[in-house]
């Protein structure tokens, strides 16, 4: 309701009306405001994610995986960065930023697919390590095979959250430059957008990091792990970015700091 009459009397303002105009638009915005409507999102989110950690607490293994987990809270922050970019790309306020805004809702809702397919990729390859580790070894050749295939597989579940802390890093710098230049009424979601994208983005490259001795090529496992790092790095400014800006709009808290 607050959203809807802020945002009802700036656009009042902007179209030349008196004080009290814009009051009465403020007003109007929040009696044509469907409460009922307004609160479904959230019910279902609630019970949506209810039946998520219920499927996680009760695995009794992997997968889901710390992976797939990552991938399923990384989609949620890119569809907050999209919802931030459209509060604010309709607004006349922000015309100026309207284009940029609406290319990010769309990457957003891009990287939002490609996370959740990565729920998929992440745990199928860890359930690719685990057939591949129960393997028979008894002779020479069956070890031979395993290896390779142990191998094999733990490069996929090295691509896999690489691929996570791609993505997640483009979307703590999109919910970023959304903190900076976006509508500041929904500023502090556009910050949690950027710092969850930005710890899924580390644990993601810690995943690569537990993963990369498994691989036999040094020099590749170099460069993925020097790819994680740096993306990794690339999220954290990112989520300070945008928790600067929340300082700025908040202003000092009340303990002085």
């Amino acid at each position: 309701m607050v959203d809807a009459a802020l945002a009802a009397y700036e656009d009042a303002g902007l179209s030349g009306l008196c004080a009290e105009g814009r009051w009465e638009a403020a007003v109007d915005a929040m009696r044509d405001l469907d409460l009922a409507a307004a609160g479904t999102p959230a019910i279902e989110l609630d019970a949506g994610i209810a039946r998520a950690v219920e499927a996680v607490a009760s695995a009794p293994a992997p997968p889901p995986s710390g992976g797939s987990v990552a991938a399923a809270a990384g989609a949620l922050s890119a569809a907050l960065t999209q919802m931030v970019a459209g509060l604010t790309a309709g607004r006349p306020k922000y015309a100026d930023v309207a284009a940029e805004m609406q290319a990010i809702a769309q990457r957003s809702a891009s990287l939002a697919s490609e996370l959740l397919t990565l729920v998929g990729r992440d745990a199928a390859a860890v359930d690719a390590v685990a057939a591949a580790y129960r393997l028979p070894k008894a002779t020479e050749q069956e070890r031979s095979l395993r290896a390779n295939a142990i191998e094999h597989t733990m490069r996929s579940a090295t691509d896999a959250p690489l691929d996570i802390a791609r993505a997640s890093a483009s979307v703590a710098d999109l919910a970023a430059t959304v903190a900076e230049r976006g509508n500041t009424n929904a500023v502090a979601d556009a910050a949690v957008a950027a710092l969850l994208a930005e710890a899924i983005c580390r644990a993601a490259a810690l995943t690569v990091r537990v993963n990369v001795p498994a691989l036999r090529d040094a020099a590749a496992a170099r460069d993925l792990e020097r790819e994680a790092s740096g993306l990794a790095s690339v999220a954290a400014g990112a989520a300070a970015r945008a928790a600067a800006v929340v300082q700025q709009v908040a202003g000092p808290s009340r303990d002085g700091t």
